[in-house]
């Protein structure tokens, strides 16, 4: 009877040490701009929020693979970045990266992990080029789950033509502004339109009254705002007596953003956009966000891309079941069935495709009794 015992209680530790072993943990890399200028900060934390959430939801399906987050701060500093993705690689070998705000930054390690065959999964920067120059690489490991800078512009423009006749641009000196200034006036001259003014200026400005008075006075009805600082272009309005109507990327859907200009303020103000809060299932998802982080949870979209960036990257690490880059680089491009938050589609990529989001997903939202919603026109 004792060696029955025995026998059956060491079959017992026997089969929970396999399940333990079973259960490999795999790390998931984590980038973001956790600190810095105020408009990074927003970003990164709000992307950051829907991939815990995502991870919570993962981990409560008691999934085969366990997977745990390493996250770091890049700061808004190019050299901070390509430093933690090589402390990523060399340290902490993780098989993925997800990351980050910045597009500069990016560009700068995306080379390195593609050099490494380690998959990165971009976001929420949105520079144009991310994942084109590696699209043609055999295989590339250059994904992204955000928004894309040409395909917002694009937007904005379509609607921009059709529903104004004078159009101004106010955008910042740094490498962003002054690319995305050349994308609008080549855009705009396509669609044989000119701008009726042209302002920039730097980024540490904190009054942009001499450009707004150039939009009044150039009679702008419509005015493009792609200065980091989105609050800056409303505050010398009502002084101005001048209101414009105003649109620009997607930044101007922070709710930090109106807490700064004001509900009566940014009403009516357009952006791209990848999250219908009429949609119940965004209603849903960010009722359930608000309860998650209270007063910290301030950018919908975000979130919801960064949730729906944690269900893609988690789905194949647990397809794939251990650390193994490649095996997960495959698993990424495979992937199907995603019920996304946001406008990702259930097949966010392809052999020939690493965006999750394409050109027919990205749509115009606009500021509507305190909630972004889609613009319809």
């Amino acid at each position: 009877m004792k060696r029955a015992r025995s026998l059956a209680l060491a079959a017992a530790i026997a089969a929970f040490c396999t399940s333990a072993l079973a259960q490999e943990t795999v790390k998931v890399g984590v980038v973001q701009g956790l600190s810095g200028p105020p408009a990074i900060t927003d970003f990164g934390e709000s992307y950051l929020q829907g991939l815990k959430l995502a991870l919570k939801d993962h981990l409560a399906k008691s999934p085969k693979t366990k997977i745990e987050l390493v996250v770091y701060d890049d700061e808004a500093n190019p050299q901070r970045a390509v430093s933690v993705v090589q402390r990523l690689v060399q340290n902490d070998r993780v098989p993925v990266v997800v990351g980050t705000v910045s597009s500069g930054n990016v560009l700068a390690f995306a080379p390195i992990l593609q050099r490494a065959g380690i998959p990165l999964v971009a976001g929420p920067s949105i520079a144009t080029p991310i994942t084109t120059q590696f699209i043609d690489q055999k295989p590339s490991y250059i994904f992204r789950c955000s928004m894309v800078e040409k395909f917002q512009i694009e937007a904005i423009l379509d609607w921009g033509v059709k529903t104004f006749k004078k159009i101004g641009l106010v955008h910042s000196t740094t490498g962003y502004g002054s690319v995305t200034a050349k994308e609008v006036e080549a855009g705009l001259k396509a669609r044989g339109r000119e701008l009726v003014a042209t302002e920039a200026a730097a980024p540490g400005v904190n009054d942009l009254t001499p450009q707004m008075i150039k939009m009044r006075d150039a009679g702008a009805e419509l005015v493009l705002n792609f200065h980091e600082s989105f609050e800056l272009v409303y505050r010398p309005m009502a002084r101005l007596d001048y209101r414009p109507v105003i649109a620009g990327n997607w930044g101007l859907s922070s709710l930090k953003v109106e807490q700064i200009v004001g509900r009566e303020a940014i009403e009516g103000t357009v952006m791209g956009q990848a999250l219908d809060l009429a949609d119940p299932k965004a209603k849903a998802f960010d009722d359930r966000m608000r309860k998650e982080y209270g007063s910290d949870y301030r950018w919908p979209v975000l979130a919801a891309l960064g949730y729906d960036t944690g269900q893609v990257v988690f789905a194949a690490v647990e397809k794939v079941g251990k650390s193994d880059p490649k095996a997960i680089r495959d698993a990424l491009e495979a992937i199907d069935g995603i019920a996304a938050i946001s406008a990702t589609p259930a097949k966010p990529f392809s052999p020939t495709d690493h965006e999750c989001l394409d050109k027919e997903h990205v749509f115009l939202g606009v500021w509507k009794g305190g909630q972004v919603v889609r613009l319809k026109y």
